[in-house]
């Protein structure tokens, strides 16, 4: 198994359950990869929990609560909901939105090659409601619109009060509970460096050394997986498959506050990103706001490179009615991220009918899991552990072969 993040450890617990003698090398230091919790502490003492990666337990996510049950971790209702986010910085309210939510989402894969851009100008809405829609996509999809397919519209153009969970302990739990549950079958700083995958048995290159294996489960962020030599390549269905994944790039930033303030969840039209204050596991609101930029032109235009100063004068902008803190914000961001190098795929407009199972399928000895053959689940927490039992009973299918 190369990488330990949520397919990965999904991967191989289950194939554990099952017997299967196996081992998990990780690059980091910890489990869990682009799913990350951390404690916010300032000079007064610890403020609360915050998720520096994927945060949101939504509709359908049947596996990771499924796990959550099994390793006994609860669930924290956030208050507010994921998908509903008052528009700010341009003439439209989130009534209006939400209409126009429901009318954009009856077009999600329709117009084969269409962009999201072209299917909201097609709709002819009022330029303030068309330009919140976007806005909401984008930050969503972590991609411009004119990059979209319309098959992200599904996911990404659902603007209704839905409720919005995380794990209470934070989502990094359920990481380390499936770690736990492995023991020293997970080998922390471990990097794969190549792999070379003859008919017979697959030698893993490591920094420390070569391992031997039947088969191997390659449950690696695209991009990371894209660098990854193999010898001999790919087959050519596989490595042009893996290229018309459009990857999103994001960026949060975690600003304490003076005094915890009231649920909230509200977009900033122009500056293409939304914040939030959200309830903890114990039913209070943690004094933190949290905000989520997504897009590379809205990490430019809040010149997230730079570190989290521009994004903090534009939230005190946005949000006067907060009173932020100086000094103590937490960014995180992914594209510089050597285990990541993106935050996660979207449908773009390279995608070809029968992609998803492309990315899904085995080639030879190698099996693949991630969020990114994960389809409709594609980009989700609830994607990740999917792939990861999915490539896990393909393992167990064929391991006498």
């Amino acid at each position: 198994m190369i990488g330990g993040g949520f397919a990965g450890l999904a991967a191989a617990t289950e194939l554990a359950d099952r017997g299967v003698d196996l081992l998990v090398l990780e690059a980091r230091d910890r489990v869990g990869g682009r799913v990350w919790s951390e404690r916010v502490r300032a000079p007064g003492g610890e403020l609360g929990l915050v998720e520096r990666g994927a945060e949101f337990i939504l509709d359908g996510y049947e596996v990771m609560r499924e796990l959550a049950d099994r390793y006994r971790l609860g669930l924290a209702d956030t208050g507010m909901s994921y998908y509903v986010r008052e528009p700010r910085g341009i003439a439209t309210d989130t009534a209006t939105l939400q209409a126009a939510g429901r009318a954009i989402s009856r077009a999600a894969g329709h117009g084969a090659g269409s962009s999201v851009a072209q299917a909201v100008a097609a709709l002819d809405l009022p330029e303030a409601v068309a330009e919140a829609v976007i806005a909401r996509i984008e930050i969503s999809s972590a991609l411009e619109s004119d990059r979209l397919s319309t098959n992200v519209l599904a996911h990404a153009a659902a603007f209704e009060p839905h409720p919005s969970h995380r794990i209470a302990t934070g989502n990094q739990s359920l990481a380390d509970a499936m770690a736990e549950r492995l023991g020293d079958r997970v080998r922390l700083r471990t990097p794969v460096r190549a792999v070379d995958h003859p008919e017979a048995t697959i030698r893993v290159q490591t920094d420390t050394g070569e391992i031997d294996a039947r088969r191997v489960v390659l449950a690696l962020p695209l991009p990371v997986l894209r660098r990854l030599p193999f010898t001999p390549a790919l087959p050519a269905w596989k490595l042009a498959a893996l290229d018309r994944v459009a990857l999103g790039h994001a960026a949060k930033l975690h600003i304490p506050l003076r005094r915890a303030a009231p649920v909230s969840a509200v977009m900033s039209v122009p500056d293409r990103y939304w914040c939030w204050t959200a309830t903890a596991g114990n039913g209070s609101v943690t004094p933190i706001l949290n905000c989520f930029a997504g897009s590379p032109d809205a990490l430019d235009r809040l010149a997230v490179a730079d570190g989290p100063e521009a994004w903090l004068e534009r939230v005190r902008l946005l949000r006067p009615d907060l009173e932020t803190t100086t000094g103590q914000a937490v960014l995180t961001t992914w594209s510089d991220d050597p285990w990541a190098r993106g935050a996660y795929s979207t449908a773009g407009l390279a995608t070809q009918a029968g992609d998803e199972d492309r990315l899904a399928a085995p080639s030879g000895r190698l099996h693949f899991a991630g969020e990114y053959t994960a389809g409709p689940w594609s980009g989700l927490m609830e994607g990740a552990l999917k792939s990861g039992l999915r490539a896990a009973r393909d393992v167990a299918t064929n391991l006498g072969s």
